[in-house]
């Protein structure tokens, strides 16, 4: 769950009705794309690119500390401050000796296929960190520097409201021409809506419960539209990330979009529930979801080999066992969160480390590099692209 002002409650979704509704019914480019208008901005300093598209994908508040060393000696020590149900099944299933095993075991697509086609940041007991640049380490906060590329200091509440700041989704749909299908947000929480954009209809979402309108509804969109009202969560402010990603992978089968964005919640609601053995599962379960993302891009003609994946996280949390449930200013790990780049432009080099320290806002200007926008055309004052994202000839 996202703290209103403060770390806070959160949402929890039964993972047995997430599970349920996963079951299924089932070449180089030039910097500047084909279907580019003539006169969009580029950066001379830039090589030609493969990327065609990009899918950006936030899973909240999951610590360095499930994604570098799998699950935590210190938080599951003791069953009444992890809220571990079964230690027993949780330490069959996720525990091993080494830290490396342990995470291979939680994420096991993410270790063996997808971070070896790109880079992974932020494993600091290796010497690379990621921070964010914003103090106050929740969501709403998170999201504007993400998005914005820098901290937007009028962003202090977790309340739902559209802010005045241009995000690199609008200026990416502007900047290309795009129509307002070929940029999109699906979000668990309704406020993905808002903190997506500066503008209201600037492009489509689908954020909170909500329906995809009735024009694009397939059938299987419908289906999810129902059964998101089904699925009794703990909270009610958002819906399950089940419903979220597979109406997110049903869009982008149906509409084949340039930009996507895919914000997931249910890593922060199970940390604040205190279930860190559910905690551990859903992040399993995340990895399956990027199984399937990956797999399905792979798929598709005009995204094999076409398409960069960032993945990264809003903040990270506490490091101790009465802490680690929570996330503010003032708690440690909480500003601690890492960045994922896998693409056909990105060097194959899997975990980076050590690198210079990185930064939240420089997530939104590396995205830019991959379209071949300039950066500072869209905000003098975002962060810079992330070096290491890019093949060296095409790094700033």
């Amino acid at each position: 769950m996202r703290p209103r002002a403060t770390a806070a409650s959160g949402r929890v979704l039964c993972l047995a009705a997430a599970a349920t509704l996963l079951l299924s019914p089932a070449s180089s480019a030039q910097v500047v794309p084909p279907d580019r208008p003539p006169g969009a901005p580029t950066s001379p300093s830039i090589r030609p690119l493969r990327t065609r598209n990009v899918i950006l994908v936030t899973v909240d508040g999951l610590r360095i500390q499930e994604l570098f060393t799998g699950m935590d000696p210190i938080v599951s020590r003791k069953e009444k401050r992890s809220g571990i149900y079964d230690l027993e099944r949780a330490r069959t299933r996720y525990w091993r000796n080494t830290p490396e095993e342990r995470r291979a075991a939680l994420l096991p697509f993410f270790w063996s296929n997808l971070a070896l086609q790109g880079i992974v940041l932020g494993n600091k007991w290796k010497g690379s960190s990621v921070h964010t640049k914003n103090p106050h380490l929740f969501s709403a906060p998170g999201y504007a520097e993400i998005l914005t590329g820098q901290y937007q200091p009028d962003v202090l509440s977790n309340d739902v409201k559209r802010y005045p700041h241009p995000t690199v989704l609008e200026f990416v749909r502007r900047q290309l021409g795009l129509g307002k299908r070929q940029v999109a947000t699906f979000g668990s929480w309704e406020g993905f809506a808002t903190l997506s954009s500066s503008e209201e209809g600037a492009f489509f979402t689908n954020a909170g419960y909500e329906r995809v309108p009735s024009e694009i509804e397939t059938a299987r969109m419908a289906y999810l539209g129902d059964l998101q009202f089904e699925i009794m969560a703990l909270w009610e402010e958002g819906r399950s990330d089940a419903v979220t990603f597979n109406l997110a992978l049903e869009y982008l089968r149906a509409q084949r979009p340039r930009l996507l964005y895919i914000a997931l919640d249910e890593s922060d609601d199970w940390a604040h529930a205190r279930r860190y053995d559910r905690l551990l599962d859903y992040i399993n379960v995340f990895d399956a979801y990027l199984k399937t993302l990956w797999e399905t891009v792979q798929s598709l003609d005009g995204y094999s080999g076409r398409t960069t994946l960032i993945v990264t996280t809003d903040h990270g949390r506490g490091i101790t066992p009465t802490d680690w449930v929570e996330h503010d200013e003032g708690i440690e790990g909480s500003a601690d969160i890492w960045i994922a780049v896998i693409g056909p432009d990105t060097p194959d080099r899997g975990e980076v480390a050590p690198y210079p320290t990185v930064h939240q806002a420089d997530v939104a200007a590396t995205l830019l590099r991959f379209f071949g926008l300039d950066p500072g055309a869209f905000n003098p004052e975002a962060g810079p692209p992330i070096p290491a994202a890019l093949q060296p000839d095409s790094a700033p």
